[in-house]
């Protein structure tokens, strides 16, 4: 792959990462930060699959660089 590739698929995670955070931020402003709920909540898995999208573009990108 390119690395013009790698560095979209980058963007679309913290994009991903970015949304997830903001969705818990107004989740958080709506129950407050003490709960027992924990980290267990789907905005949190959504900034973890942000992250993890984010990540594989890291690779993609440092693997291109290699390449050449």
């Amino acid at each position: 792959m390119s690395r013009t590739t790698g560095v979209k698929i980058s963007f679309a995670g913290t994009a991903i990462e970015g949304l997830g955070i903001l969705l818990d931020i107004f989740h958080h402003l709506n129950i407050g930060l003490e709960t027992p709920e924990g980290l267990l909540t789907p905005f949190h898995f959504l900034v973890l699959f942000g992250f993890l999208i984010n990540f594989v573009g890291v690779i993609i990108t440092a693997s291109s660089r290699r390449d050449k």
